[in-house]
């Protein structure tokens, strides 16, 4: 993942998942890069780059128009856990809050 505020991410994943978020640290070989890993519960880790001077960051393609990052899902450990992270994104102003059904599973989209 390629961003170019990595104090949002820290806080948005920290807040919404209680991510724990290792430190920023040099990363690449031309200097301005770096690399944050953020591990969401015991088994997942977002590696996030920043690139100093990349447009990427910036450049969006919306939902499902298959850019670069389409999407990826992440697995509540229960039922509990999951309204807590879907009331957590809601008030952060990332979801709506809608919760889809999936065969056993469920739900909640980040807007």
């Amino acid at each position: 993942m390629v961003s170019n505020d990595i104090d949002r991410l820290r806080a948005f994943y920290t807040k919404v998942f209680d991510a724990e978020v290792g430190p920023t640290k040099p990363h690449g070989d031309k200097g301005g890069e770096t690399m944050t890993m953020i591990r969401i519960g015991p088994h997942t880790e977002l590696n996030v780059v920043t690139i100093e001077g990349s447009p990427e960051p910036d450049r969006q393609t919306p939902m499902w128009g298959r850019g670069r990052l389409d999407h990826f899902g992440l697995q509540a450990a229960s039922a509990e856990s999951f309204e807590t992270i879907r009331q957590r994104l809601v008030e952060q102003g990332a979801s709506d809050g809608n919760v889809n059904r999936l065969r056993r599973r469920a739900q909640c989209l980040l807007s």
